[in-house]
């Protein structure tokens, strides 16, 4: 019997993810918004407000990150780092229409913080 395996339409963002923290769930993809017109409809559709959530249960942060409004071509991502799941006071609120900003943001965060800086 041959196993058939598509390869998804769009790759999963690489991210440099150090030890401690556990991926609760990772819609990131590669595409980068900046190449998109208006028209691309249904690519702005992978753009949504649950992009990656990152957990690390020793420091009890987590690291949220979305597009806003969702599937707006005028949006932009959203990223924030929650302690103790107190959304309302994040220790770090950014946003960026640039997706190697945001990558490069969340490798920092995830480094900074896995190493205590935020206790």
């Amino acid at each position: 019997m041959k196993i058939r395996m598509n390869p998804p339409k769009y790759k999963l963002q690489p991210l440099r993810i150090p030890s401690g923290w556990e991926v609760s769930y990772n819609t990131l993809i590669e595409l980068d918004p900046s190449t998109l017109s208006i028209e691309d409809e249904e690519k702005w559709g992978k753009f949504t407000e649950d992009l990656l959530q990152i957990t690390h249960s020793r420091y009890h942060l987590l690291l949220d990150v979305g597009w806003y409004p969702e599937g707006d071509p005028e949006g932009c991502y959203g990223l924030e780092l929650i302690k103790d799941f107190d959304w309302g006071n994040p220790l770090v609120d950014f946003e960026t229409k640039q997706k190697d900003e945001l990558v490069k943001k969340i490798e920092l965060l995830l480094w900074q913080a896995g190493s205590g800086e935020f206790n």
